[in-house]
């Protein structure tokens, strides 16, 4: 049996700040994970600066992203290691997923910054990173990687849901799980909020107050993507342009584009449940969906996608703790398979020619050497 103590990293579509995980997993020689825990987790918040670099980031030019996928390893670096001196943490490594900037899948390309190198010179330990470019290069999508977590470490639930910058939901089958991005989620309400001072809408209790928008509701729900077959998968650059503006152009109150967006993210929810469902042809009884991400802490939202699925979805939200940092427990997840030489992206979500073990692996580097 082997422990491994892991700092996984999120830095998510929302853009609220870096997600760090100090995680345990305790594995058996025949691969089965006997336990794992979440010992602490912090969400360090971005600076204004570098929230407006990360969102621009996609029409910059080539040297600024090469700069920047630096900067922003050395950034995050510098955040994980006061982390580790905080707690007096020993990693065995850290498994970062980077930030999204380019998700192209069709053309093969996805790119996540933040520098591997910087991250292992600024903290000293053995880094991950890189955790989608294999699948990528088979003819997979490259996401969801949720998946992954939930097949080693929920696997009780039939579906996982995560309420991220984008919502993305895994499903078991017979034939395995499928899994795929849905749509814009907390990226469009948080947007909404932004012009009043305000990070994000708590509870929903703004979107709660608000009437439905028809005109608007029909412009969203049109787009071509949430017609589209699984496997697939979104880029934030989409969802922006796609979904973002279209809520933000909009006249109208704020309160009602809230409860127009919140609806619509529980209904696409509710319709691509059942999308699986008949095609897949599971079991027409109750079906258990565990919701994590930032959109778990939204009661209203949580309200609409259980009006929405009607009663034969029975919904579970976890502690808060696996709530906030579930995707990050992914990437230490992620990193313990790949130090093991498992596989730990699925044909069967990515759409890809055969699994893979993805990651690149940066060695620990001596702090005193770098200058």
């Amino acid at each position: 049996m082997t422990t491994y103590r892991v700092i996984g990293l999120m830095s998510g579509s929302s853009l609220d700040g870096l997600d760090i995980a100090d995680c345990q997993f305790m594995v058996n020689e025949a691969h089965e994970i006997l336990s794992w825990e979440i010992l602490r987790g912090e969400t360090l918040a971005y600076s204004q600066a570098w929230q407006d670099r990360l969102k621009n980031l996609p029409q910059a030019s080539g040297l600024a992203l090469a700069q920047t996928d630096v900067a922003f390893g050395e950034l995050i670096g510098t955040m994980t290691k006061s982390f580790i001196d905080q707690y007096q943490i020993k990693p065995d490594f850290i498994a970062s997923h980077g930030h999204t900037v380019f998700h192209y899948p069709e053309q093969k390309l996805t790119l996540q910054i933040g520098d591997g190198a910087a991250i292992a010179a600024a903290t000293g330990c053995r880094v991950l990173c890189d955790f989608r470019t294999q699948d990528i290069a088979l003819g997979g999508q490259g996401a969801p990687l949720a998946p992954t977590a939930d097949l080693y470490l929920f696997g009780e639930y039939d579906c996982c849901l995560n309420l991220g910058g984008i919502a993305n939901i895994s499903v078991q089958t017979p034939k395995g799980y499928v899994a795929f991005d849905i749509c814009g989620a907390n990226q469009i309400l948080n947007a909404l909020v932004e012009p009043l001072g305000l990070a994000f809408d708590d509870e929903g209790q703004m979107a709660a107050k608000g009437q439905l928008l028809p005109d608007l509701w029909d412009q969203a729900y049109q787009l071509d993507f949430f017609s589209q077959a699984y496997p697939k998968s979104l880029g934030n650059d989409w969802v922006q342009a796609q979904q973002v503006q279209a809520f933000m152009e909009y006249e109208g109150k704020v309160e009602d584009k809230l409860h127009t967006a919140t609806k619509l993210i529980a209904q696409l929810i509710a319709d691509h449940i059942e999308q699986v469902r008949v095609k897949e042809q599971l079991d027409q009884s109750t079906i258990s969906l565990l919701i994590t991400g930032g959109g778990a802490f939204n009661s209203f939202l949580v309200a609409c996608i259980q009006s929405a699925c009607g009663p034969t979805v029975d919904i579970h939200i976890p502690s808060p703790t696996v709530i906030g940092f579930k995707e990050a427990l992914l990437m230490a997840l992620m990193g313990v398979l790949r130090i093991r030489q498992q596989s730990n992206c699925l044909a069967t979500v990515t759409g890809a020619l055969h699994d893979s073990i993805n990651g690149a692996l940066y060695e620990a580097t001596e702090l005193m050497a770098v200058k």
